[in-house]
């Protein structure tokens, strides 16, 4: 046989094991799901400790495991995450902190990959199954989603309770609707901004049932139930800090939002400046969480898919509507993170859709086209993870080093991002142990000064006792100046460099001799 007829029989060979794989959904999701699992476990962040909101929702699950019961100390709402995370620690025994929190990323991770599933099937309401498999594909490879998947906080679930609810909505069996508003009850335990999805659901479900005699009886029973999911957790809510967490936000967030937008005189300029600085920010922070596919397929699949004009396509571009809200809330007040677009990435999967039916329509090498679209999703989402793939070697060492600042100090600079270590970096192995049982963490402080010894004056009754400088070239002058020329500062004494330690990160700690500044500090004078 030559060498082109093989060749062919090789290309016919593949395209029919691609006919088998699109033929059967449950071997293809499957499939798309070990991939997907692989991706994120290659970027996996392993022996790096969890930091910012994640450990709040770590030390709440621990808390609840050693407590038994809800523990009352915690101020922040979404406490459906944390309560979900408790019944897997239940069932994990480790004297090291941070194996339970790569259990946190994990458990992130697995329902994250899960929710590729509910995605196949909110795609099917609008294509057939091998279109569906692709808006998995893009789902499942997301690249922002897999960033997210990793720091063990709720997005990964609330994600998964808002797709699962949305498409329950639209099941051909009726009882599937009662269903969708107690995963809608649940998002809003996750999320407190997930209560406004009940306001898509009501629209949704009289539009579905309005030709239905019952239909007001129907929904009745349904808002019923979503009630009395929310109820039992509430009551327990106020018990432990006497908020329930979902009403309590709403009007902290109006009250908040008044101090904002109020003025002495009767115009409504800061509203409207709050208003307008708010839409800039989303459509900046949606340009951004788009890239690298859903920038080119979306904008489109709008247009494509508007011409259908179905109730489907309509719940759709209502739920991107309603749930891109909390977005346009945080970043009219400058709280700047992708994260609160990302439940909205499901809905432009199915977008994305109406584009590539459309030219898989006009293209006569259809299955070829859809080869080359599912190698350019993961190429692209591969570049783009290449390119902000965090530095390891870097976390570890400064996790390490912020081990060593804990123990020196009680008081110090602020020296983000690496003091986000500073929050478990005083955590103990004989674990697992209360939050409260934990040592303190060390305090840090504004570096908005122009001078060492304006920093000092200004803190000392702070009880600043020490200053870390370090080798990063975005630090305020001073500390800059301190870390370069210590020979300057006479008053401040040397008391750990981590380049002695073997460490790529350099780091100087000096601890303060109040004595010698105040003498320095006459002498200047």
């Amino acid at each position: 046989m030559s060498e082109d007829g093989s060749n062919t029989h090789k290309i016919i060979g593949i395209v029919r094991r691609l006919d088998f794989l699109a033929n059967n959904a449950l071997l293809s999701l499957t499939i798309i799901c070990i991939i997907s699992i692989f991706f994120r476990l290659y970027y996996f962040p392993y022996g790096i400790p969890l930091t910012l909101d994640a450990t709040s929702y770590f030390w709440y699950a621990i808390d609840t495991n050693v407590l038994g019961h809800l523990p009352a100390d915690y101020l922040f709402p979404n406490t459906g995450w944390p309560m979900l995370l408790s019944v897997f620690f239940a069932t994990f025994h480790s004297n090291n902190f941070i194996d339970y929190m790569t259990v946190q990323r994990l458990v992130s991770i697995s329902i994250s990959v899960f929710t590729i599933i509910p995605v196949y099937f909110l795609c099917k309401n609008f294509f057939n199954k091998h279109l569906s498999l692709i808006g998995a594909i893009l789902f499942a490879f997301e690249p922002h989603i897999i960033q997210n998947s990793m720091l063990g906080i709720t997005d990964s679930l609330y994600v998964l309770l808002v797709i699962i609810s949305f498409t329950l909505m639209y099941s051909s069996n009726k009882n599937f609707v009662y269903l969708s508003f107690v995963t809608a009850a649940l998002s809003a335990l996750v999320r407190y901004e997930g209560m406004l999805f009940v306001l898509v659901l009501t629209v949704l479900f009289f539009t579905k049932f309005r030709k239905e005699h019952k239909v007001v009886l129907r929904y009745v029973l349904a808002l019923s139930i979503y009630i009395l999911i929310l109820l039992p957790v509430l009551y327990v809510r106020i018990q432990s800090t006497g908020n329930d967490g979902l009403t309590s936000e709403i009007i902290h967030g109006v009250v908040v939002t008044n101090k904002i937008t109020s003025t002495q005189n009767e115009d409504h300029s800061n509203l409207f400046s709050f208003i307008i600085n708010g839409l800039q920010n989303l459509i900046k922070y949606l340009g951004w969480v788009m890239i690298p596919y859903f920038v080119i397929f979306v904008p489109i699949g709008i247009i494509l898919g508007f011409k259908r004009r179905n109730s489907q396509y309509f719940g759709i571009i209502l739920s991107i509507i309603v749930l891109a809200i909390p977005a346009l809330y945080a970043y009219a007040r400058e709280i700047q993170e992708t994260r609160y677009l990302l439940v909205l990435m499901p809905f432009f999967s199915v977008l994305s859709l109406f584009v590539i039916d459309s030219i898989a329509n006009k293209t006569s090498r259809r299955k070829l086209f859809f080869i080359l679209l599912i190698v350019s999703v993961f190429a692209s989402s591969w570049i783009f993870l290449e390119l902000k793939k965090v530095d390891l070697e870097h976390e570890r060492e400064a996790f390490a080093i912020a081990q060593q600042v804990a123990q020196l100090t009680k008081v110090t600079n602020g020296y983000y991002p690496e003091s986000k270590y500073l929050k478990v970096a005083t955590i103990s192995d004989n674990f697992p142990i209360l939050r409260s049982s934990a040592t303190a963490p060390t305090v840090t402080l504004s570096t908005d000064y122009t001078s060492v010894a304006d920093f000092i004056k200004n803190n000392k009754d702070a009880d600043l006792t020490h200053i870390v400088a370090d080798d990063n070239k975005n630090r305020p002058n001073f500390l800059k100046d301190l870390f370069s020329h210590e020979e300057r500062y006479p008053y401040l004494v040397k008391v750990f460099d981590s380049s002695d330690n073997g460490f790529k990160y350099h780091v100087k700690i000096y601890k303060i001799d109040y004595e010698k500044f105040v003498q320095n500090e006459a002498d200047a004078n």
